[in-house]
């Protein structure tokens, strides 16, 4: 039996194939984009986790204890307004000595300003400092649709920063970030910051979104999915307005005008240990590299317990000329 195939049917049977996977392409993307700048998944933060290190639950335990002793402490709440209009939360918490060094605490992804500053922002505090606890744009109680990635952030510290100079005239100020405050601490390095800004702390923050990107994927799947993360990409400058490789860690601390202590994990499978020796290297303003052994991501100041406060006091001291620390 013969059958008779037409080439209009053939050629519209090619394009309805092409159509599918160009709505599939799109889907996909826009998915990818949806779970990383809109809404990530939530996980346990009671069990070990691949990325974080078996280390976390005890973490996150610690965290939460230290939290409920820091918010014992007087704090009044802080709002800035961002170039483009969002309201920003955090919460300002004075040293119970007085102070003029304040500490502008920046958290990572996902999180929140207690987070990754529950026993760092205590600690930080006890040392005689003041901290303001940000929560960046899309975070706590802070405006916003969309995860800035360090990329908006960076301006947003400006913002921040000129808060804490009401709060505290003629102060002087430190930025301390971790993951992704890590990168928005070295992303804004590269900005006219105020003059009374002396130092810098970056804890594993990564060189750029799409080297963090491309980092995860082949690390999941094998490979970096190139076509897909160009999408990704599409979708964060349409509805985020910013790409992915907007700004890169390595470039902007060359153009530093202020110190930076670069600390990393060295067992950080999150955001590789490499990406600190790139940034580090390309500083051109003093800088130091403190590398905690064994070490997953973010746990640097949990891995190194006294020894990475003494680390930090001793930096924060020599930027400000002062030293206030105690282990007490």
């Amino acid at each position: 039996m013969m059958f008779a195939v037409s080439v209009p049917g053939i050629i519209g049977g090619v394009f309805g194939a092409l159509a599918a996977l160009v709505l599939l392409y799109i889907l996909a993307a826009y998915i990818a984009f949806y779970l990383l700048v809109v809404k990530p998944p939530v996980f346990d933060i009671n069990k070990p986790n691949a990325l974080m290190g078996e280390d976390f639950p005890a973490f996150v335990k610690k965290t939460r204890e230290d939290v409920i002793v820091l918010k014992k402490f007087p704090a009044e709440e802080v709002c800035v307004t961002t170039r483009d209009g969002l309201t920003l939360r955090g919460v300002f918490y004075p040293s119970p000595e007085k102070s003029d060094i304040t500490i502008v605490c920046l958290h990572g992804y996902n999180s929140s300003g207690y987070g990754e500053f529950g026993s760092r922002g205590l600690e930080y505090l006890r040392n005689g400092y003041n901290i303001l606890l940000v929560n960046h744009r899309h975070h706590g109680g802070s405006d916003g649709k969309y995860i800035g990635f360090g990329v908006l952030d960076r301006h947003d510290v400006l913002c921040w920063l000129e808060a804490v100079n009401k709060l505290v005239p003629d102060g002087k100020i430190i930025i301390s970030g971790v993951s992704m405050g890590g990168a928005t601490a070295m992303q804004c390095s590269c900005l006219a910051l105020p003059e009374n800004v002396k130092g810098i702390i970056e804890d594993c923050g990564y060189t750029s979104v799409k080297e963090e990107f491309e980092f995860q994927c082949k690390r999941a799947v094998g490979f970096v999915p190139k076509l897909l993360l160009k999408g990704v990409d599409f979708f964060m400058k349409r509805f985020a307005k910013y790409g992915m490789d907007e700004i890169n860690s390595v470039d902007a601390v060359r153009h530093s005008k202020v110190p930076i202590l670069f600390i990393h994990g060295d067992e950080d499978i999150f955001v590789p240990t490499e990406m600190v020796y790139r940034c580090y290297d390309a500083c051109t303003a003093d800088k130091e590299l403190y590398v905690v052994k064994g070490a997953a991501h973010a746990m640097a100041e949990f891995k190194g317990g006294d020894e990475y406060m003494i680390r930090v006091n001793e930096f924060i001291s020599s930027c400000v000329g002062s030293s206030r620390f105690s282990t007490q």
